[in-house]
């Protein structure tokens, strides 16, 4: 591993992130309403792509042209193991199913089904893809998580980005949306909550990855599927709860991390992953 490389995509992210999250955040200090989130998402958008533009630079400026497109060759590694397209789909729809499951036990009501909410769905990937997945994955798993590989296990790489996911997400805790604990009054138990889902998703996305010959699509398409909530769409009346809900379903991933852990699926030091 690189350290100077590693520190500066950091130092980039970060800086270009937050700098564009602040700005769009002061503009909500006189109040939330149509014009002020209108400007507040111009400034959100731009700083959600913090991780790619990152990505990019310091491969340039490290690797030159050729780094940049060896990152960018990542994006099209389409040609993977069937079951990972699987994954894709299934997991989030699986992990948001025991959150509706649990939100009825422990919270109330789910309201009724809505089977014709799948001619949403096509909307509500769209919506979601040039947002957080099409911003960062270029930046956490294309370039942070094969940087990361050359010195650590698989899943140490995975922990690690999964902290720095979370910090990164940090000054959107103020902004009316953008987390799952965003919009709301701050309290340590859904921030843990939270922790703990970015640190499963990290490894849950690595051993993806790792298993599709260092894809970046995979990563994009997993992280917009879990953001998607597809299973949320067919019960419209936990729209006012969603983010409750998508917080139990942190129940299911930290279940499924465990099995992947507990049967040693991140073991590699990913040494020759990304030349299978």
């Amino acid at each position: 591993m690189n350290n100077k490389k590693t520190y500066i995509f950091l130092l980039i992210t970060i800086i270009w992130s937050w700098t564009f999250w602040v700005i769009g955040l002061n503009y909500l200090t006189d109040g939330v309403n149509q014009e002020s989130i209108g400007k507040f998402l111009i400034f959100f958008f731009t700083g959600v792509y913090g991780p790619t533009i990152s990505g990019i630079v310091t491969a340039l400026v490290f690797d030159g042209l050729n780094g940049v497109l060896n990152l960018f060759k990542k994006v099209f590694i389409w040609n993977i193991p069937f079951i990972n397209y699987l994954y894709i789909i299934l997991l989030p729809i699986f992990f948001v199913v025991i959150g509706i499951g649990l939100y009825k036990i422990f919270i109330g009501d789910i309201g009724s089904f809505d089977k014709m909410a799948f001619l949403s769905i096509p909307t509500t990937l769209w919506a979601g893809f040039y947002a957080g997945p099409l911003g960062e994955e270029l930046g956490w798993r294309g370039f942070l998580l094969p940087e990361f590989q050359k010195r650590f296990s698989s899943l140490k790489s995975a922990i690690l980005i999964g902290i720095i996911w979370f910090v990164w997400h940090i000054p959107l805790f103020r902004a009316p949306f953008g987390t799952l604990v965003s919009g709301e009054a701050i309290s340590i138990l859904p921030v843990i909550i939270y922790f703990m889902m970015l640190i499963c998703l990290s490894i849950i996305i690595t051993w993806l990855v790792n298993n599709s010959r260092g894809s970046v699509l995979i990563a994009i398409l997993f992280h917009l599927s879990t953001n998607a909530g597809i299973a949320l769409l067919f019960f419209p009346e936990l729209n006012v709860d969603f983010k409750k809900v998508h917080l139990l379903s942190s129940t299911g991933m930290i279940l499924f991390t465990g099995i992947l852990i507990a049967k040693n699926k991140l073991k590699t030091s990913a040494n020759n992953v990304y030349k299978k």
